[in-house]
């Protein structure tokens, strides 16, 4: 597909017009994509392990299923990222050939968006879920099962990437020469301006209306998960005081009233002592079980605010920044006046998203029991 000579004259202008210095602009590119890099490929191992763990532990509840899912997300996120900055690299670097390699670039960068929106809404439907566990939990008990989370995991991820997959028609990729020295040619996007309604729907209903949607989602069910924590853990640390204070208090009446009494009554359970161990032993197996039953739901909980909270924290700059480019200024995008700042602002988006997906695996190691002792076993931890 040939371009008109209007439109190289602005393609050549506006790369000579950058708002970002050209000398400054390679090095900040440069150091966002080795930053990002010393996240993102140590984030695809720790997905793949968190993906083998999780399976290997057997998926038998419904936060199960939605970190299993965040894990495979990430996992293809991860490997798209890291790919496109590796190009970027190359190309901030001025490597040979490298100036071709924008058309791959822009490939993975697709590719990866999907999948960031599919990791998106995935947490977004655990902040939810633990959000609306904590605040009623009586009646979201049956609510949300094994089998429900994930037939809502799956249809999240074939909308959200049924919607996307038809953007790869919007833009061709076509050679113009080179402005710098216009003695070669390179590869650009050119989007097609028949599909531009359909890209900028997209962009405003999924990029910038269900981002912000997730956004506002995960912050207010964050809010409500440590509140309800926190409750939770003050309630059952005050009634367990109180029935210490009630059972010494029985105690030393007893104790003044009936002395005599008691010891007989010791002396009889010594003589009979012997015959109820096993029963004791069980007893007190189940006593602890029963203890150790709330602890664990508070990890878990804790284990789902941890992610959701990082979530939040990682997503701010985007959301900050998303809308910035598609509404508020036209000249925020590729191969236009702010060109190199759009390039430099979102390869530090994309280290936020990085340094999310890397810090995933060591949070489940913390909170999760059955994935820290699996990890132990196959690893030979200690």
């Amino acid at each position: 597909m040939a371009i008109n000579r209007s439109t190289e004259i602005d393609i050549q202008s506006a790369f000579s017009r950058q708002i970002l210095n050209d000398e400054l602009y390679p090095y900040l590119t440069s150091l966002f994509c080795i930053f990002s890099l010393m996240f993102s490929v140590p984030a695809v191992c720790f997905n793949a392990i968190n993906v083998f763990i999780f399976c290997k532990i057997g998926v038998t509840d419904s936060i199960t299923v939605c970190f299993l899912h965040l894990a495979v997300c990430d996992f293809c996120t991860m490997v798209f990222h890291s790919i496109g900055n590796f190009f970027k690299l190359l190309f901030s670097l001025n490597a040979p050939g490298s100036k071709d390699l924008s058309l791959y670039t822009f490939a993975t960068a697709t590719a990866y968006g999907l999948f960031l929106d599919v990791a998106s809404a995935t947490t977004t439907y655990i902040a939810l879920q633990r959000g609306l566990c904590v605040a009623w939990p009586f009646l979201t008990r049956h609510a949300f099962t094994r089998n429900k989370s994930l037939i809502v995991l799956v249809v999240i991820t074939v909308i959200l990437l049924g919607t996307g997959m038809p953007r790869s028609v919007t833009f061709r990729f076509i050679r113009i020469p080179d402005p710098t020295n216009n003695s070669s040619q390179i590869v650009v996007v050119h989007f097609l301006d028949v599909y531009s309604s359909f890209d900028a729907l997209y962009l405003i209903f999924v990029k910038i209306i269900m981002g912000f949607g997730q956004y506002i989602i995960m912050s207010v069910c964050a809010v409500a998960i440590f509140i309800g924590m926190r409750s939770s853990i003050k309630l059952k640390s005050t009634s367990s005081s109180l029935c210490s204070d009630d059972i010494n208090n029985i105690s030393n009446q007893e104790s003044s009233q009936n002395t005599e009494k008691i010891k007989r009554i010791v002396k009889s359970r010594e003589s009979k002592m012997t015959e109820k161990d096993s029963t004791n032993i069980k007893t007190e197996t189940k006593n602890e079980k029963e203890k150790k039953a709330p602890k664990k739901e508070i990890l878990v909980i804790k284990q789902a605010l941890t992610v959701v909270l990082l979530q939040v924290l990682c997503t701010t700059p985007g959301v900050i920044v998303i809308p910035i480019y598609s509404l508020f200024e036209t000249r925020f995008k590729l191969g236009t006046e702010y060109h190199n700042l759009f390039y430099v602002v979102y390869s530090g988006v994309d280290l936020c998203y990085a340094v999310n997906a890397f810090a995933n695996f060591f949070i489940y190691l913390n909170f999760n029991t059955k994935f820290r002792h699996c990890f132990n076993s196959i690893f030979h931890c200690h």
